[in-house]
């Protein structure tokens, strides 16, 4: 009998730990709920997904579905929505205006597109439907540069920063006016060959940092998916110089390969 007591109290003493542990662990959860005011930071991405009829891709005859997502610094786990799991992590957030015809916030989405990015919004929700591209969705009304540009200031860094978002709108012309003159001439830098990849992107790049690597050198960190191709994380070495008073890019050195 006593044997039989010890047990059951083991059991339940065990039960009981199991809950608290996932009270403990959802505690810290996004709760969905909430009526407040949401601040989130990561990337800004800009892809282009497949909508209805849903047969594998614009490419096969789907209906192109422009969409912003940001890639959190950092995965989540939200609760309070039945269309999310508390154990599954969150790293990407479906974002989009709040207000339809807030045309400001739409011009900075699309200003902002490969740079980190503070957003603002309210009433979050689980995908639940096909036209929705991450685990959770955000009606924003704010979106503005998470960045820290002071301790670029007066240094080139401004003239690399500059250039990876120029090639994260795949704008050429913007991009090669970055350049020094002969690198920017004919080749790979041109406007035109500049232009015809990186606006043709299955994934825009996205700029992930930047950081002095030596004397007018900076390590370039960045990502992009190319049609037919695996996804490139890059890694660049980009040497600059100063050409009238200009800091202009001298050479590019990518260090895996893409």
């Amino acid at each position: 009998m006593t044997g039989d007591l010890s047990k059951r109290f083991i059991i339940t003493l065990f039960a009981w730990a199991l809950v608290v542990s996932s009270s403990l662990a959802h505690a810290e959860c996004l709760d969905v709920n909430q009526t407040g005011r949401l601040a989130f930071e990561g990337t800004l991405t800009f892809h282009v997904f497949g909508g209805p009829p849903y047969n594998g891709g614009v490419r096969l005859g789907d209906t192109p579905e422009p969409t912003y997502v940001l890639k959190l610094d950092e995965p989540i786990c939200a609760t309070g929505d039945e269309f999310v799991d508390p154990n599954t992590a969150i790293e990407q957030i479906q974002i989009y205006p709040e207000d339809a015809e807030d045309r400001e916030l739409s011009r900075d989405l699309r200003r902002l597109v490969g740079q980190r990015v503070r957003v603002e919004g309210k009433s979050a929700f689980g995908a639940h439907t096909g036209h929705h591209h991450a685990p959770l969705l955000l009606p924003i009304t704010r979106v503005k540069s998470a960045s820290e540009p002071i301790g670029a200031y007066g240094t080139a860094m401004t003239t690399v920063q500059a250039f990876y978002l120029a090639l994260a709108a795949g704008n050429g012309e913007e991009a090669a006016s970055f350049l020094i003159p002969q690198k920017r001439a004919s080749g790979p830098l041109s406007a035109h060959s500049i232009t015809n990849f990186y606006f043709n992107l299955e994934e825009p790049l996205t700029l992930i940092d930047i950081v002095p690597a030596g004397s007018d050198e900076f390590r370039v960190r960045y990502t992009f998916a190319a049609r037919a191709a695996r996804r490139c994380d890059g890694v660049a070495i980009v040497k600059t110089t100063q050409i009238r008073g200009e800091n202009l890019i001298a050479s590019i050195e990518a260090l895996n390969g893409c």
